[in-house]
């Protein structure tokens, strides 16, 4: 396989924060300076060695599954770490916090407006008026595409007790509404004391004195309760008593730090001042972002426009009789907006409304799709991707589905749901669906209107004569040539394309979750039974050295795997609490290659050696350079149309069509398979012959360093062959 470099216009600059870490393949990195060319990374195994890597070889490296990027943690929370990801928790657990961090997000909309008391009676008031909005999302969360009817059986979650509540609220609050400080017996909490009942008492009768109106600084009261301390264990030598452990000043100082902020506010300026002070304007507010990736929002639209649900590229040649039998109606669109620069970052065409078709749109914002641009003959590229910090919806859903508020939190960002029937706190991306009303569907046959007197007598079902492979190309056109290129009234007459730019030289652009991370929080989950080869799926076989080990102590229990039906080259299996990578073995790398292609050559493999018992290596190789050869424009435009399979529908074709077949490997990839199976993915040729590639790390050195670990780990870890 020959991988070409990124069609991007420009160089992407990436932002890599302070405190990250940069994993290529199992080397380590800390990032030192970045700039237009690439930036500099630091060895963690040896700090004496910098590296420099451009921008085009990172973006290779992205794209097939080396690059690693871990953002510090809990940045600006006052949480210097979090418990594990929110995927590795069982659903009914995950469903549990994503209920809980909803009523607090609904609980804090309230406070804002000063509807809200944290005594029994004031929280008992505010869930009644929270929680029958939150039981209608969760009643038509369970019937998704069309509305419960009578006999429908409903699920609905108990809402938390008031007790509950406070316990956690000032700690979701200050973490910034992260789902993860709310995982049952995770949350992070103080430290065991080391002092004496009796201390912690006159610590806390002491620290009680900062929170008076008007009270004293922070290392007067300090002082004094230290103060109290020792006449009372003076007070006790004299009664023939121990005496008592005097904390120091600066634990005193520490414990008052601890306090919440909120609170102690309240006391000593007022509630006013305190809610002043605290409000966040992301639930409330509507304030511009700063730098791209920082705000971003994601909704539904109903398509103004009757198609056919096709994909038929000749249905213009085809007689109305046989045109009249194909289904027709409207699609849904999702898309989602940056609100920094009004820049599009996803466009996806689905049939109904679910939670899976947003976690898509989720994965589609955080690559690059320039690929997709050029498939599609567009002149403009369209890398617009980043990191997000918040990701703003309405409560429809698809978006207060635990899968994807879990899948939101998993890759660095913040899930935060404004006000309901406030849709100017939406107000990007209801002015882009607007937009594309007024500016777009008038042109195209078979739209419709907002009201029969606006209609008129226009045949709006005769009129259709789009089909879904032309609705999801025009609209991708309009974004990608247009919209992109047209001077933008909230904007001050700046291009949506030229903000992003300005704003990417101003600040850089945060870096997006990597290939692996994405799969882990938004992938289709299975659980399989490790074998001697590894995990098997779509009859694959993974491996990784976490695997090999865990085999090894004779742990032979079904675990849970996430695959991403874009991209099976790998897949994340869950061992030890962590989401491990563990790649296909095979002759042959499969980064790049889908679930939808390697389903339909699978099943052309089927009928062709029915009459064999058991399929062989060489066959899947060439199975695999045939689809690699295929059009990949072609390929591209086909995974975003409608009729992709729902994750139910994958878990079907495993079960069914994979089911029990797989291939038998020969002994040479099965007894070395890194041997140039690592170095083969990337290939860099020209690199020799610019001055640059002295200090570049992505050369043919890479494939010997690979061969070495894994010959080491494959021959004394896992025996491939003892079958």
């Amino acid at each position: 396989m020959t991988f070409h470099s990124m069609p991007t216009s420009r160089p992407i600059m990436r932002s890599l924060q302070p405190g990250s870490t940069v994993k290529i393949d199992e080397i380590a990195y800390s990032p030192e300076a970045t700039d237009y060319r690439g930036t500099i990374l630091r060895r963690l195994d040896l700090p004496e060695t910098v590296e420099h890597f451009s921008w085009e070889d990172i973006a290779l490296l992205r794209q097939h599954g080396r690059w690693r990027y871990a953002p510090p943690p809990a940045v600006g929370t006052g949480i210097s770490t979090y418990p594990p990801d929110l995927t590795l928790q069982t659903p009914k657990a995950r469903a549990k916090i994503t209920f809980t961090g909803r009523v607090l997000c609904a609980l804090h909309e309230l406070e804002a407006k000063g509807e809200l008391t944290f005594t029994d009676k004031g929280l008992e008031e505010a869930l009644a008026k929270i929680l029958p909005s939150l039981a209608e999302a969760f009643t038509n969360q369970q019937f998704p595409g069309r509305h419960p009817r009578f006999g429908d059986y409903v699920t609905l979650p108990l809402a938390p007790s008031t007790r509950s509540i406070r316990r956690v609220y000032r700690k979701f609050v200050r973490a910034n509404f992260d789902l993860r400080v709310l995982m049952h017996n995770k949350l992070p909490g103080k430290a065991s004391s080391h002092f004496e009942p009796e201390v912690e008492e006159l610590l806390q009768q002491g620290i009680r004195e900062f929170g008076k109106e008007g009270g004293s600084n922070v290392r007067t009261v300090a002082d004094n309760t230290r103060k109290m301390i020792k006449r009372v264990s003076k007070a006790r030598l004299e009664k023939g008593l121990s005496a008592l452990t005097i904390p120091c000043l600066r634990t005193i100082e520490r414990r008052i730090a601890g306090l919440d902020q909120f609170e102690m506010t309240a006391l000593r300026e007022g509630v006013d001042a305190a809610r002043k002070k605290f409000s966040c304007s992301g639930l409330g507010i509507r304030e511009m972002a700063q730098f791209p990736g920082e705000r971003i929002e994601i909704d539904e639209w109903w398509v103004d426009l009757w198609t056919y649900f096709s994909r038929l590229g000749l249905m213009k040649a085809l007689p109305p009789e046989m045109r009249a039998r194909i289904p027709k109606g409207r699609r849904y669109l999702y898309a989602i907006i940056d609100c920094a620069t009004r820049c599009i970052l996803a466009l996806l065409v689905v049939e109904r409304p679910s939670a899976e078709a947003a976690m898509k749109a989720l994965r589609m914002a955080s690559v690059d799709k320039t690929d997709y641009a050029r498939a599609i003959g567009a002149r403009s590229s369209w890398s617009f991707c980043s990191g997000f910090s918040i990701v703003c919806a309405d409560t429809g859903s698809a978006f207060v589905s635990g899968d994807f508020m879990a899948g939101v939190n998993s890759i660095g960002a913040t899930m935060l749901f404004p006000p309901v029937a406030i849709p100017e706190l939406r107000a990007h991306e209801e002015r882009f669906f607007g937009n594309l009303s007024q500016n777009l569907t008038p042109y195209l046959s078979g739209r419709t209107f907002p009201n029969p007197v606006a209609r008129g007598d226009y045949p709006t079902e005769d009129r259709a004569a789009l089909d879904d492979e032309d609705l999801a190309r025009i609209l991708s056109l309009y974004v990608i040539d247009y919209y992109h290129n047209r001077p933008h009234r909230g904007l001050n007459g700046q291009s949506p394309a030229n903000r992003w730019r300005e704003l990417e030289d101003q600040f850089a652009v945060t870096e997006p979750a990597d290939i692996h991370t994405l799969r882990a929080a938004l992938g289709v989950e299975f659980t399989r039974t490790p074998s001697k080869k590894g995990i098997e799926l779509f009859s694959h076989h993974y491996s990784c050295n976490a695997l090999r080990q865990l085999w090894s102590q004779g742990r032979k229990a079904p675990v849970r795997v996430k695959a991403d039906p874009a991209d099976i080259g790998a897949i994340s299996i869950e061992i030890n609490g962590r989401w491990e990578t563990a790649e296909a073995v095979s002759a042959t790398p499969l980064y790049g290659v889908s679930l939808s292609e390697w389903t339909e050559k699978f099943r052309a493999i089927m009928q062709h050696y029915a009459h064999q018992a058991e399929l062989t290596e060489p066959i899947r190789t060439q199975a695999i350079e045939e689809i690699c050869a295929m059009d990949k424009a072609s390929r591209i435009r086909a995974g975003v149309l409608p009729g992709e399979p729902s994750y139910k529908q994958i878990k079907a074709i495993q079960a069914n069509l994979f089911n029990g077949t797989s291939f038998r490997t020969g002994p040479a990839i099965m007894e070395t398979p890194a041997e140039g199976f690592f170095g083969h993915r990337i290939t860099l040729p020209e690199v020799d012959a610019t001055p640059a590639a002295e200090s570049t790390k992505c050369t043919a050195s890479d494939a010997e360093t690979y061969t070495e670990i894994n010959t080491e780990n494959d021959a004394s870890e896992w025996g491939f062959d003892d079958e």
